[in-house]
């Protein structure tokens, strides 16, 4: 029998008979055993995400607000009648120039008091007057008095709201004085009115095409949010609302700031203009992100990682932050490895579609 008979007839049919033993001791042994505990630990994630850290660095902070906004005058300040009474005279005329404290209109009052009647004067002094006797009455007297109004600010004479010889209430509005002045007016965020608490800072004024940036003054900030604003009625219109449109509206309200542009520079109203307010800056201090603390103004706390991997709340004093990063003035050293987000505050992890954590 030559060498290959005997590899087709004895070698080969054994090798196959081989392979196919050890292919069914395997499928027997994982049915029976099933699949090692240290293989599913390999394939299944846990679902736990281990806390993002970041380190306390040194670097520049420069707290410093670009706030788009535009030039408005000042308010007018309306006229109102002091009394009740009849208009009896203009002492101006509709666009003249007053200063603050003159006149400018004068309400005339008159009054009329019941006098007593000559029974009651010949009782006190005749004593012995006929009491049946009829009483003789007089008219009442009438007294008359004026006074005037008087401008409540420096400025121009609007449109009167009366003519002279009209009958008015007290509190009645006669004509308004506009101020000659201008504001320059923005809307900063809430929350960055923690960055500009001090009321003393002063602005830069920039118009574009306009005077040169120009500093602004008597710096003020406060809630427009519900300014100007009127109650709606609810109507067939008010069922149809959409909700995110009101959370958005809600949410884009914020705080007016506003300061004086000064009276040697023109402007006029209405006109774009960008306001630059620098509240202070500190070079090479010790910074974390804003999204490290919570509590933002004078005292706070983070929290760092101890060498188990503890989370620990350590208190801190905070100073100046520009919105990103804040500083932290005591508490916390150099290079100390503090959870990027408050507990609890850390942002939802994205992931793509499709992708399913097996808990």
């Amino acid at each position: 029998m030559t060498q290959r008979r005997v590899f087709r007839r004895i070698i080969l049919p054994g090798a196959w008979l081989i392979i196919g033993a050890l292919i069914a001791v395997s499928l027997v042994k994982l049915a029976f055993s099933g699949s090692s505990p240290a293989a599913d630990d390999q394939l299944y994630p846990s679902g736990e995400i281990p806390a993002e850290t970041v380190l306390a660095e040194k670097e520049t902070i420069k707290n410093s607000l670009s706030i788009p906004g535009t030039i408005e005058l000042v308010e007018s300040q309306p006229l109102t009648a002091p009394t009740t009474g009849v208009v009896n005279w203009a002492f101006v005329k509709v666009g003249d120039n007053v200063s603050q404290g003159d006149k400018i209109f004068q309400i005339r009052v008159e009054s009329s008091t019941e006098p007593a009647t000559t029974e009651e004067t010949t009782a006190e002094d005749h004593p012995q007057a006929d009491p049946d006797a009829d009483p003789e009455t007089r008219s009442p007297e009438t007294t008359v008095s004026y006074h005037d109004v008087y401008a409540p600010a420096t400025g121009k004479i609007g449109k009167f709201d009366i003519e002279i010889g009209d009958d008015v209430e007290k509190g009645a509005s006669l004509a308004a004085v506009q101020p000659q002045g201008f504001h320059a007016v923005g809307t900063i965020k809430a929350l960055d009115r923690y960055r500009i608490m001090d009321e003393t800072l002063e602005a830069t004024v920039s118009i574009e095409g306009g005077p040169e940036p120009f500093t602004c003054k008597n710096l003020s900030i406060g809630d427009s949010a519900s300014k100007n604003a009127e109650p709606e009625t609810p109507g067939e219109d008010a069922e149809m609302a959409d909700p995110a449109v009101d959370a958005q509206g809600e949410s884009s309200s914020g705080s007016e700031i506003s300061c004086d542009v000064p009276e040697d520079v023109v402007v006029f109203d209405g006109l774009d203009m960008n306001m630059d307010v620098n509240a202070g800056s500190a070079d090479d201090v010790l910074t974390v992100p804003v999204t490290s603390v919570r509590g933002l103004v004078g005292k706070g706390a983070v929290w760092i990682l101890n060498g188990e991997g503890k989370e620990i709340r350590t208190e801190v004093e905070l100073g100046i932050t520009d919105g990103k990063v804040v500083e932290v003035r005591s508490g916390l050293k150099a290079d100390a490895e503090v959870l990027r987000y408050v507990p609890g505050s850390a942002p939802a992890v994205e992931m793509d579609p499709g992708m399913e954590i097996i808990p």
